[in-house]
């Protein structure tokens, strides 16, 4: 395993040619701490368990035809 203090002379270059055309503004921004709720906006977290209670059902709807097919399988076997 190589690394930073190891790696070839190519790499450090290579490296350093990234860092200097990277524009810092367009880093992604850090993540909002997900053990805080309120940090986040009303309608957006409204939206989220909207989604999560779709997701939800769409896995359970899955589950469900799985465990079906798997019955039908095994009493056609």
């Amino acid at each position: 395993m190589k690394t930073r203090g190891t790696a070839s002379a190519g790499y450090r270059l290579a490296l350093e040619a990234h860092r200097a055309a990277v524009d810092p503004a367009h880093q992604r921004p850090a993540a909002p701490d997900d053990g805080d709720p309120s940090r986040i906006p009303a309608d957006a977290q409204a939206a989220f368990d909207d989604y999560r209670a779709q997701a939800r059902e769409t896995a359970s709807a899955v589950q469900d035809a799985a465990i079906h097919r798997a019955r039908v399988e095994r009493t056609a076997a």
